[in-house]
Order: structure tokens, then sequence, then C-alpha cells
């Protein structure tokens, strides 16, 4: 899939078009590949010769790092081609001094550039004059831009975070894959330091986030995208804020493998944020979202990927030792977008509930039990499955519990007392015991 986007990513409506067919007609999958290596080829050897009577300063461009197109011929093909260099050399809105994550924590400068025109042919671009970092992200390439508030924090801030299809190195034209996710931070305070032009500049009511987010969106206007925010009607945590008391979380702490951070369950999908790497699972990308371990106190969730175009695998990206105060809401998120919600698949119901099965006896007694009441259990929702089958484990216990089986242990202590000074009627009680627990 990379080989044809690296192809054909000059034309996005195009590449979409051979990208759906590829996926309709696996059997013809190689030959869209063997295309899309072809073209790359060609277009390679066209720009090498055009080079030859170029000026010295595009010259210089592209004899810049030979040793990386050898290596990997797709990624290091010039991508200018992609990008309006001269729009992007027009800054519209620029925010110096803004704290980075993603790529590299550093504080740069944030600039939205292109001809007011036709701003659709601009680009993000991050620029930090000391390291000579210089990246540019076409408005034509993003996938989603979010704004995300930061957990945990007294004061107010919020992440912007892109996730971009194709970043690239202002200066070469190179493709920066290591980029295509950005994440910066802002506070919600008056932005003092914005360089704007007209039409870009802040209002006197706007915060550094809100003048960013109606600049951003005026930008990716053409492509049909905007700046996604939280919203309550779409998800809310039920945990309360301790620092800001009345005010709704959006976030829900999780854990991937040994790493830590944070779930937004948001209008066109799910982000998992904010260390590297971040995931964006798209509704249409998502297959079923199943629930595992589904304990007292946590609970895990597993979203399994749609297949691969190329390969046909799919994943499984298990988030593990969510909270149970939350169990409700995001079955409620899952439900309402119709998301196949798999969690009684025959190899997660083990783990998932995390208890012994039950005994054979009771298995027929429950079949007609369950009988009666299938429309009841279709109702039920994982929570309250996960609850009725630990209500069912304590049930079973206290069935096997023998109130005079523990009376008698607990006076076995006194038993032992009084043979310890002599007596031992009592032991002949006890023996008289075995035989009726080989019985049972």
């Amino acid at each position: 899939m990379d080989t044809i986007q690296a192809a054909f990513g000059h034309d996005t409506a195009l590449c979409d078009r051979i990208l759906a067919a590829a996926k309709e007609n696996r059997d013809q999958m190689q030959l869209f590949v063997d295309i899309a290596k072809y073209m790359s080829e060609r277009t390679g050897k066209r720009s090498s010769d055009d080079t030859i009577d170029a000026p010295d300063a595009k010259k210089r461009k592209t004899t810049s790092a030979p040793s990386t197109a050898a290596a990997s011929p797709a990624p290091a093909l010039n991508l200018t081609t992609t990008l309006n260099l001269k729009d992007a050399s027009n800054v519209l809105y620029s925010v110096p001094e803004t704290s980075f994550a993603v790529p590299q924590r550093k504080k740069m400068t944030v600039q939205l550039a292109g001809d007011p025109q036709r701003l659709e042919e601009g680009a993000v671009r991050i620029v930090h004059e000391g390291s000579g970092i210089n990246l540019a992200v076409p408005f034509s390439k993003i996938e989603q831009v979010f704004c995300l508030p930061v957990p945990e924090k007294a004061t107010r801030q919020w992440n912007f975070v892109i996730f971009a299809n194709q970043t690239i190195d202002f200066k070469t034209g190179d493709r920066v894959i290591e980029a295509e996710q950005i994440v910066w931070t802002m506070p919600e305070t008056a932005p003092a330091n914005v360089k704007a032009a007209d039409g870009f500049k802040p209002l006197d009511v706007d915060t550094y986030v809100t003048s960013t987010m109606r600049s951003l969106n005026a930008c990716m206007k053409a492509h049909g995208k905007n700046v996604i925010i939280p919203t309550e009607q779409e998800f809310a945590s039920a945990i309360p804020q301790s620092h800001r008391k009345g005010e709704a979380a959006y976030h829900v702490k999780a854990h991937k493998g040994s790493k830590d951070g944070y779930l937004f369950f948001l209008s066109v999908g799910i982000v998992w944020a904010f260390k590297k790497p971040l995931a964006l699972f798209t509704f249409e990308n998502i297959e079923s979202i199943s629930y595992t371990s589904v304990l007292q106190r946590t609970f895990n969730i597993v979203i399994t990927t749609m297949p691969d175009p190329i390969t046909g695998d799919k994943q499984d990206i298990e988030f593990s030792m969510l909270d149970q105060a939350d169990f409700a809401g995001i079955d409620e998120y899952v439900k309402r977008h119709d998301l196949n919600d798999a969690s009684m698949a025959a190899e997660r119901q083990a783990k998932k509930l995390n208890i012994n099965p039950k005994p054979k006896t009771e298995g027929a007694e429950e079949g007609a039990l369950n009988a009666e009441g299938a429309d009841d259990d279709d109702e039920m929702t994982e929570l309250q499955k996960a609850e009725q089958a630990l209500q069912d484990q304590e049930d079973e216990e206290e069935e096997d519990y023998d109130p005079g089986s523990d009376g008698e242990s607990e006076g076995s202590g006194s038993d032992s007392e009084e043979e310890g000074a002599g007596g031992g009627g009592d032991d002949e009680e006890g023996e008289e015991e075995y035989p009726e627990d080989d019985e049972e």
C-alpha cells in the first residue's frame, strides 16, 4: 500500500480509486503493486534527467542525499510536487515558542501557510531555526486533526494532534515518516504572540486554542476536514476530576503493553495518545471491539482492525486496566456507532469473565432458565452480564458453604487445647465426620 501511495500520492483521487480497486480484487493486488513500482522508477529517472540542465540550487537539492535514495527509492522520492512551494512559503498564521511533544520534545514555531485565494494548496509548517527543522504537512495530506484536553492538569491546556498521510522536509522535499504524527500544546490564555495576516487575526475573546482552531478549520475546509473536539454527547468519563470539580473528563486511562496513556472516544473514531506512537482507529477501520478480563474494578478492551488490503491480516490491539466506572459509557458508545461487539467469542470468553466454569450439575438446571430468559439476556449490557457472572459465582460459593463444618472447624482449636490438657473425647466425634464426607 505504501508503494501505491508513493507512486500515485500526488493525485489523491486516483490513489484512492486504485486502493479501492485493489481491495475489491485481491487477486490483482500484485499487479497494482508492480505498476506502482514501475511508475516510481520512471518518475525517479525522469526527475534525475531533468536536473541535468537545472539551476545549481536545484542540483544541490537533488544530490544532497544520494545514499538515502539508493537505500529506499520510494520514500526518498522528491515530494515537493505535491506541495505548492510558493503558497507554503506565504505564512498566514504563526505561533512561536509552541511546546511540541511529537515528533520531538522541543519548543518550535507552528505556522499555517498558503495563498488566501486557494488555501487548499497550503500546509501546516513546523519550524525550528536553531536545529534546522522545517517540516510541512500539506492540507491535502492531513487525515484528521484533533484538539484534546490535556488530562490531569490544574491549568487548562489542549493538545492539537495531527494524523497525516504525508509529511515533507521543506528543504529537501523528502518524506519524513516519523513526523506523520504531530502533537503540540496550547494554553487557554490570550494569544499574545500570535502573528497573523488579515482574516486570520485573533479576536478579542480568543485564546491560543480557539484562534488556532478557527484558522485550521478555514485552511482545511476545502478538503472537507475540520478540527475534532470531544463532547459529552459522544463520551464523557464517569470519573470526576478532583482538580476541576464539576467539569467533565473526556479521557480514559489505559495501558498499551507497558506504556500508559489515554483513550478518547470521539465522533470519528478512537484516539490513543499522547506518547509515540499514537494511534487513530476510525470507524471504517474497526472490525470489532471486544472486552476481556472484566473484573470488579478494571477491564480490558481489544480493538480488531479491518484486514490489511495487501496481506489480509487483522490486528488485535489490547488496552488494559480501564476503570470499571467507564464500562457502561464505553459500551454505549460502541453500540451507538454500530461497532461489532465480539466479546462472546469462544477464545475470549474464559479470559473475559476471569472465573472458573460452573459445575456440570448446575448446567442442566440453568439451561431451562436460560431458555426462558433468552430475550432478557439479549438486552443485558456487557457490564450487567459480567456483574451477573460474578454474582452467580458468589451464590455458588454460598451454596457450597457449610456453616456446621465451619463451626466444628472453629471448635477444633479449643478441642486441641482440651486434648493438650488430657481430654480426648472430642477426637472420636472428629473421626466420625470423615466417613460422612466420603459418603457425600
